[in-house]
């Protein structure tokens, strides 16, 4: 068995090794992704320290292998540097030296290792930001980078609809059916075992989708509109309030940039007014959401946030600038949930990491961390924003600055309700999309600059003879 395991394992790499000749990096980058997420940790892992080897991460060493191989090659040729690579590096600097500077003693209490958090949630992601931003794009690599997520959301929404029903015998991995294992049992959470990310993908891969739509088939629209159609659905079986607004936020989103601009004032208008009116009507229900635990409880998570924004705020008042230390809010919370000067209660939060990315990083990083980080949120928007809307621009690179929108809205909605660096499968997922989206975006700049100066130069050349 041993040796049959062998032959597999080396037929594998030379396959891979073929494969990865003529791959795009792109696509590449989105089976590392589909891997990680379909056959994570719960799958297959081997210890190697505080980061166990995983399928993606195997992977993403090889794909980054390849890219310094093509790079030596001449095959890549670098695109201008943008304010969201500037915010990157300092994001990475800034939280590399609080973690140095602040490492936890070897008796206080850590649930997970935080060298383990700050390398597969923030460099890894970075590692393959850096293959999608040096990926050659055309039309072409957009197409099949959308196909491959989109692959992934159909499996997503057939995974979820049979979880909600019971189907156990047609889930795939197995594991999912096991209610010891992950968080969330009972709801749609998918080979991550968490709802958050089940829906924070499935919303992402919708709109991959979705922007395959114009130019497909009459047959394989419909089928691509009824995919999309499931992914929402199942969103919805998430039972994760997090996940509905940043579905519907991305709605405004892509539909804002879609409409035809004499329609958009007015149907943005009657969406944010549909909404607003939905939301007063059922505020009850949704705070009191009944899913794998009872309403009280769901009500109770809700009130916990009150919790994890008081203790925040007192923290950071006393740590401005650098705050308590990358990964350190877990054990330096402690002395303030002493603190009865308020009328909640602050205990319940003991166990638990921090239920918001924004809060997490200023309690730890300080002013200068959550700076970093919102700066390369606000940098990938831009960027994003810029490909959506030019004009020269072929579609399909439209395509790609409207779903990096569209994606950094759902994460942002996520980011404000979770801790989504201790979810490191969402932060690969965004860091893509958001190199290649920057990627294609200083390309576009960079044609456009030199389009310019060609036109000037050629109006010079026509001006000579009168000015002689």
């Amino acid at each position: 068995m041993p040796i049959a395991l062998a032959l597999i394992a080396v037929a594998a790499l030379l396959l891979a090794a073929a494969f990865a000749r003529r791959a795009s990096l792109l696509s590449m980058a989105a089976i590392v992704l589909v891997v990680g997420y379909v056959f994570g940790h719960s799958f297959w892992h081997a210890n190697l320290g505080p980061i166990p080897l995983t399928l993606d991460r195997l992977l993403l060493m090889g794909l980054v292998a390849l890219l310094a191989w093509r790079w030596k090659r001449g095959e890549l040729s670098p695109a201008p540097l943008a304010g969201a690579d500037w915010a990157l590096a300092a994001c990475l600097a800034c939280l590399s030296i609080s973690f140095l500077l602040n490492r936890p003693g070897e008796f206080v209490p850590q649930p997970t290792s935080i060298l383990w958090r700050l390398i597969v949630a923030f460099w890894a992601p970075a590692a393959l930001y850096l293959v999608a931003r040096q990926a050659p794009l055309g039309p072409r690599e957009v197409r099949v980078f959308f196909a491959i997520l989109a692959g992934l959301g159909v499996y997503l929404a057939f995974t979820g609809l049979a979880e909600t029903a019971g189907a156990w015998a047609v889930v795939f991995p197995r594991y999912i059916a096991d209610p010891e294992q992950g968080l969330h049992f009972g709801r749609a959470r998918g080979p991550e075992l968490n709802s958050v990310s089940m829906g924070a993908y499935l919303g992402i891969c919708l709109w991959a989708t979705w922007m395959l739509v114009p130019k497909a088939s009459r047959l394989m629209q419909l089928l691509l509109v009824g995919a999309c159609g499931a992914m929402a659905l199942v969103v919805l079986l998430t039972y994760t309030r997090s996940t509905w607004l940043g579905l519907g936020l991305s709605g405004l989103v892509v539909a804002g940039l879609q409409t035809p601009r004499r329609l958009r004032a007015p149907m943005l208008g009657i969406a944010c007014l549909a909404g607003g009116v939905l939301l007063v009507a059922a505020w009850d229900k949704i705070i009191g959401l009944e899913r794998e635990d009872s309403g009280s409880v769901s009500a109770h998570s809700v009130q916990q946030r009150e919790a994890f924004v008081y203790v925040s705020m007192n923290m950071f008042r006393d740590n401005p600038l650098w705050g308590v230390g990358f990964g350190r809010f877990y054990d330096r919370k402690l002395p303030y949930l002493s603190d009865r000067s308020q009328s909640f209660e602050l205990e319940s939060i003991r166990g638990l990491h921090h239920h918001n990315t924004y809060l997490g990083l200023l309690t730890e990083t300080g002013l200068l961390g959550l700076a970093s980080y919102a700066a390369l949120l606000g940098g990938i928007g831009v960027c994003g924003w810029r490909l959506a809307t030019a004009p020269e621009a072929e579609p399909e690179l439209r395509a790609l600055g409207q779903f990096a929108l569209a994606a950094l809205a759902i994460y942002s909605v996520n980011a404000a309700l979770h801790d989504i660096t201790h979810i490191h499968p969402d932060q690969w997922l965004l860091m893509t999309i958001a190199g290649a989206a920057v990627g294609a975006e200083r390309r576009l700049m960079a044609r456009r600059a030199v389009g310019v100066q060609q036109s000037a130069f050629s109006g010079q050349l026509r001006d000579a003879p009168a000015a002689c």
